[in-house]
């Protein structure tokens, strides 16, 4: 799908999914101290690490343990130690130690078991309001919106491009196959992708062995029944790490899985979570460079935290691009619209934070709707 028939991309942020029930921020990482609590017990490593790591904040910042956690920076310390090999021989995995692989699963269980079963009234009236050229770039790891459009009957595809035919220096885009579908890029992951490449190095390393052990990953392992499919349909390179990302059918299968045995690729709310973005690295390919030959822009509930540096790098060129590059745009009738955020205050306060948050955009080309989710925003936001 080209650039010209991309008309509106619409950004995605925890903000979409409170109508749902799910939490967010301090809130999702309480909960997921009560799910691996109820499941390993009070003396978990998880909690071990916490208070390693308080004890370190302690001393080197003077931070009381009566003081809030501060999460971020807590994974962001878990994932510096995993990714510099600070534990030496006691690197759990290459996939993460043991107290990230906790709380990616612990997400993925308490997304899951707060994902309504039917689609909500909110998500349905905002897939409904979709059109088969837009572009959903979303930081959110659950799947309300998959779930709404395959409930609709509608088409969508959460990869790039369809390829026709995959080239040494290009590729052939398959235009005709993309024809009528959503594009839903999940850019932080998502609680039902399950990456392979680890499966395949757990694999090389048993068959060294003379006897080697059986696979207990409960989507990959020999005589699985768990339904799965590969992320990227169609041909695609096999070097592309997106083209071992599967997708399960159904995650209530993989629940009860012990955290050693498999974790959800999700990039977890990490201050330094960019440091294990490489195999998403392909849906954030480009993102830069578009915006300007868009018709519609808008934003709903992502508050762009400063720690997210990466993301407020991507989005600052996309939107600065939308707002000053061919502001007068106008293709097959359809006119250029204000950039729009949807974003929630509580009655009597100002939309101050996210006009700070976004403050390198050009306010006279863009709208704020402090309301929140509804029908009546949705609407404003799609016209």
């Amino acid at each position: 799908m080209s650039e010209t028939d991309r008309y509106r991309i619409l950004v995605l942020g925890a903000g979409f999914s409170v109508h749902a029930g799910l939490p967010l921020g301090d809130d999702l990482f309480q909960l997921v101290r009560e799910q691996v609590r109820s499941r390993y017990g009070a003396d978990n490593k998880l909690e071990n690490d916490l208070s390693w790591y308080l004890q370190y904040r302690k001393r080197c910042d003077g931070i009381s343990a009566k003081h809030p956690v501060d999460y971020e920076r807590f994974m962001s310390y878990l994932d510096l130690e995993h990714y510099l090999g600070l534990r030496g021989s006691d690197t759990w995995s290459s996939e993460g130690n043991e107290s990230q692989l906790m709380i990616r699963n612990g997400i993925m269980e308490v997304i899951y078991s707060r994902t309504p079963e039917q689609p909500t009234t909110e998500c349905i009236n905002f897939c409904e309001k979709l059109s088969p050229s837009d572009a959903i770039l979303t930081f959110n790891y659950d799947t309300l919106v998959e779930d709404t459009l395959d409930a609709l009957g509608r088409r969508y595809r959460l990869f790039p491009n369809r390829l026709a035919e995959v080239g040494t220096m290009a590729s052939l885009v398959d235009t005709d196959a993309e024809e009528g579908e959503i594009v839903i890029s999940k850019l932080h992951g998502s609680i039902d992708w399950f990456d392979k490449r680890p499966y395949f190095k757990e694999r090389e390393l048993a068959n060294q062995h003379e006897h080697p052990w059986e696979s207990h990953h409960p989507v990959f392992r020999e005589g699985s029944e768990i339904a799965h499919t590969r992320l990227v349909e169609g041909p695609c390179d096999e070097h592309d790490p997106l083209s071992h990302i599967y997708r399960v059918n159904d995650l209530s299968q993989v629940l009860r899985a012990q955290f050693w045995h498999c974790s959800p690729l999700i990039l977890s709310p990490s201050i330094s979570k960019i440091l294990y973005a490489n195999p998403l690295k392909g849906l954030w390919r480009g993102l830069q460079k578009g915006g300007a030959l868009n018709l519609g822009l808008g934003v709903i509930g992502y508050s762009l935290p400063n720690y997210d540096e990466y993301a407020r790098q991507a989005l600052y060129h996309l939107m600065r691009n939308y707002t000053e590059v061919e502001p007068e745009l106008e293709l097959n009738g359809v006119a250029k619209r204000p950039m729009r955020i949807i974003d929630y205050c509580q009655p009597g306060e100002s939309d101050w934070l996210i006009r700070k948050s976004y403050s390198f955009l050009n306010w006279q080309r863009t709208e704020v709707n402090s309301s929140g989710l509804s029908a009546n925003s949705v609407e404003w936001l799609m016209q």
